[in-house]
């Protein structure tokens, strides 16, 4: 028995024919990362959706920085509520594995940069804050990225002042974390109605937050620059008098399509 499953997640993570950390986990790259901050939700949410992964949206969320995109690998946790049978063989799993300090600071010693911390926690959040302002910031230090809270936080006040800090979570409440066990590390998790694997690309807007298959992330950034150049065309042919607005809000004829193509060239030639 061990907290993480490396032969599972590269089984259920197949389709992704890229790097991996040693616990199996897809390691998207830092290049399709930086042009995922790019990315709207409904853009992600289209390929998703188009490639039949419907249930990857989890909206409803408490932000603490509504204007600060939040794009990372997911590292994942799960939480049960506690049973003491369980939480006495965790706790015992734990000190074989070498791990240290609670529970909760288990999972962000996995984190490395480019890393979001996605944490399944039933919506609990009075005692089930899973953060304070100390593991924010090692969150902050490791992963430089974020965190998704299914769950609750703490020290809101200055966990709001960690600049660049993706900080999606359910509640906000003074008590300490309790009567919980975390049964899983780098597994895959519930987050409201999406399902997340570790290695997806988190993608949180003021939206909300969508979790992209690691093997997805590479057409959902080049549609999403497609959809842009093609939006600046229509805008600009519009201005030209080219097109009319009807024209350019629906599907291209194939003479207008023609252009586009030649109109991609000539703004690749400069």
């Amino acid at each position: 028995m061990q907290l993480t499953h490396p032969d599972f997640i590269k089984d259920v993570t197949s389709e992704w024919e890229g790097e991996r950390d040693a616990n199996g986990r897809p390691l998207v790259s830092d290049d399709i990362l930086k042009r995922m901050e790019l990315v709207t939700t409904e853009e992600a949410w289209g390929v998703c959706r188009h490639n039949g992964y419907n249930d990857q949206f989890a909206g409803d969320w408490k932000i603490l920085h509504p204007d600060h995109i939040l794009v990372g690998r997911a590292v994942t946790a799960r939480y049960v509520p506690l049973r003491p049978d369980i939480n006495n063989a965790i706790d015992e799993l734990g000190k074989k594995e070498g791990r240290i300090g609670g529970q909760n600071s288990w999972v962000i010693d996995e984190l490395v940069e480019g890393d979001a911390l996605v944490i399944e926690m039933f919506g609990k959040v009075r005692y089930g804050t899973f953060a304070g302002d100390n593991l924010a910031a090692a969150i902050k230090a490791k992963g430089n990225r974020g965190m998704v809270i299914d769950g609750g936080i703490r020290d809101t006040q200055r966990i709001r002042d960690i600049p660049d800090f993706g900080t999606f979570v359910r509640g906000f409440d003074p008590t300490a974390i309790a009567d919980l066990t975390q049964t899983d590390i780098n597994g895959p998790v519930r987050i409201g109605e999406a399902t997340c694997m570790p290695g997806d690309v988190v993608l949180g807007t003021f939206s909300g937050v969508i979790f992209i298959p690691a093997h997805l992330a590479e057409e959902v950034v080049v549609r999403s620059e497609e959809i842009r150049l093609k939006d600046q065309f229509g805008q600009q042919r519009i201005a030209e008098g080219a097109y009319t607005p009807g024209e350019v809000d629906r599907q291209f004829s194939d003479a207008m399509n023609e252009d586009f193509e030649n109109w991609k060239k000539e703004q690749a030639a400069k």
